[in-house]
């Protein structure tokens, strides 16, 4: 009998101790969504995993839904190729607190229709990338400086649309950008380098590479008004066109690097920057080599 009521009371904990500790268990959707998951879930998940998601259940609806309308980060570029403008819409339709919008290489899908109403939302926008996007026009870029007048940094790599009026809004409206990628925008003019530079004070980078329309007057006035600057790219701009130079003068220019002057060195051109040295291990070898002779 003892053994019995032993038996019974070890089989009545067990039992108590199972239901208890099913009690304790949680679901994914039971963890508390903005401090757990979208904070420490999500972002380590792909795109395409977050869309998937979307699909389980209503619940799972409502917590991507919830998601999406917060983030301060929309980026794209991964997956620019696969990407819709329904998907892109899904993304920031509830969202008015982006802070940075990538959407470099969707070239495909991404017009001024798409992007202009994300832009008119979202006034806290401290970055935009949509280099390589074929398919805007210059009417984004002035609803970008009319609405988010915050903005840090614009990339419009080889975004050959863009145009003098564009950079011009951009310019008065957004005083406060520090970096501005220009690299092929084949159609700004020393005018609008010129506006860019008297009216941006606090920009430090600025990539002019590529822009073959530019003289000498649009560095000059860099040089005076663009006090802040901390790197400027004009990469391509000398070898392109300068084919009579036979002598540069670079020495104290700590951001031009050999990348901008190799194509000169091989032409002749005589600069007062010497070229990089191989490793030491290898300047060696070379000299030994000279020597070396190799018998059969």
């Amino acid at each position: 009998m003892e053994e019995a009521a032993s038996t019974n009371g070890v089989s009545e904990d067990t039992d108590d101790a199972s239901e208890k500790h099913e009690e304790e268990e949680l679901t994914f959707l039971e963890i508390p969504w903005e401090d757990v998951i979208f904070k420490y879930i999500m972002p380590c998940l792909p795109l395409q995993t977050k869309f998937q998601m979307r699909r389980v259940s209503k619940q799972c609806l409502e917590m991507m839904t919830l998601y999406f309308s917060i983030s301060r980060t929309v980026n794209t570029c991964r997956i620019a190729n696969k990407m819709t403008a329904g998907a892109l819409s899904i993304m920031t339709k509830n969202n008015t607190g982006l802070h940075d919008l990538v959407l470099r290489n969707s070239k495909d899908w991404l017009t001024d229709p798409v992007l202009i109403p994300v832009l008119k939302q979202n006034q806290k926008l401290q970055r935009l990338d949509i280099s390589n996007c074929s398919f805007v026009t210059n009417s984004s870029l002035q609803v970008l400086g009319v609405n988010c007048k915050n903005v840090r940094t614009v990339c419009l790599t080889d975004c050959h649309w863009v145009s003098v009026e564009g950079l011009t809004v951009l310019a008065f409206h957004c005083v406060n950008i520090e970096s501005l990628d220009l690299t092929g925008c084949w159609g700004i003019t020393d005018e609008a380098i010129t506006l860019l530079a008297m009216q941006c004070k606090k920009l430090q980078y600025l990539s002019l590479a590529k822009i073959y329309g530019l003289t000498d007057y649009a560095m000059s006035i860099l040089a005076r008004e663009a006090t802040s600057m901390r790197h400027l790219n004009i990469r391509g701009i000398l070898a392109e066109y300068a084919t009579n130079l036979k002598a540069l003068e670079a020495r104290e220019c700590r951001d031009i690097t050999e990348n901008s002057l190799y194509k000169l060195r091989n032409r002749g051109v005589k600069i007062d920057v010497r070229p990089p040295q191989p490793p030491r291990g290898l300047a060696g070898l070379r000299h030994r080599s000279r020597r070396l002779n190799v018998q059969i």
